[in-house]
């Protein structure tokens, strides 16, 4: 697996510092000038100790816990860094993206479809109709696989057969809800799983939120459906907003003086669900400013969905 002894030397790094990944990443460039990272870490055990400042004995226990996690990933995974084709342009500050599933997606037009983990029963009914007009025009469905409307967003991706990427705040070797265990395998095996959090990490709370940053680089717009305010999907869309990347959100949403945070964006492209109005997604990426001509989707009529026990 290209990457792998790589990101195996520079997690082993992460975890006997305990430092943030710059700081870490930083001194792994270093090392790399001393010695070949992608030889076993214990080959030049002195070089990695003197840099970073710790003692051999300690580095190579801390080295051998983190082999012990990268040996659960799944033969077929890939690891990947900035230099892969398929990397996506807008990610920045991230050393290795770990990938399980179809990585040619990660070069595809992408919105996400994002909102809260308890959706109403007509937010579930919207997240499913911006699923359909979305995946009808061939984007790709990207959400977090979280509960509620993440969960109902790769459901209807996978039961309509529209590429769909999960990105996740875990490993690729670990499940967040643990009941999406089977939906985030359906994922991998049909579209593609993406975490940038290497075997070896314990899960923090904060991964989930530097998820949706990810999720907002890789996608091209962010669709939040129902959220709280000051949730996870709301942020992602403020995330989407600085980068220049339009924020969609649903008229009857914005409408929704119950709600603060959808008229704090500046120009998010206020979407109308009708009839006999264009699709929204062939249009989506065309839209410079968002603050122009309000854009529309298809209503197709709500399908029951024998799956959607797996949220």
């Amino acid at each position: 697996m290209e990457n792998y002894q790589r990101a195996l030397n520079y997690e082993t790094v992460v975890r006997t510092l305990q430092k943030a990944d710059t700081y870490c990443w930083d001194l792994f460039l270093q090392i790399a000038n001393e010695c070949d990272v992608k030889e076993e870490l214990p080959f030049n055990l002195k070089t990695y100790a003197e840099i970073i400042g710790v003692e051999s004995i300690a580095l190579n226990e801390v080295y051998s816990k983190c082999r012990a996690a990268f040996e659960r990933m799944d033969p077929n995974a890939m690891i990947i860094d900035s230099t892969s084709p398929f990397w996506p342009e807008d990610v920045k500050g991230i050393p290795f993206l770990y990938l399980k599933g179809d990585a040619a997606l990660l070069r595809t037009m992408g919105i996400s479809v994002v909102g809260t983990r308890s959706p109403s029963n007509r937010g579930i009914s919207l997240a499913r109709e911006v699923v359909d007009s979305l995946g009808e025009s061939g984007f790709t469905i990207i959400s977090g696989l979280a509960k509620g409307i993440d969960g109902v967003a790769h459901i209807e991706a996978l039961v309509k057969e529209y590429k769909t990427i999960g990105v996740i705040g875990t490993s690729i070797c670990d499940v967040y809800p643990p009941a999406h265990e089977k939906l985030q395998k359906l994922v991998a095996e049909n579209g593609l799983l993406v975490s940038q959090f290497a075997p070896s990490r314990n899960v923090e709370r904060y991964f989930f939120m530097q998820r949706n940053l990810l999720m907002s680089q890789i996608a091209h717009g962010s669709f939040v459906i129902e959220d709280r305010d000051g949730g996870g999907g709301v942020k992602q869309a403020q995330y989407s907003e600085k980068a220049g990347k339009p924020v969609f959100i649903l008229r009857e949403t914005y409408d929704n003086r119950t709600y603060l945070w959808p008229r704090k964006f500046k120009d998010p492209v206020i979407v109308n669900l009708t009839h006999n109005s264009g699709s929204l997604a062939k249009k989506s990426l065309n839209v410079a400013k968002p603050s122009g001509p309000k854009k529309a989707i298809k209503k197709k009529p709500a399908e029951p969905n024998p799956q959607l026990e797996l949220f």
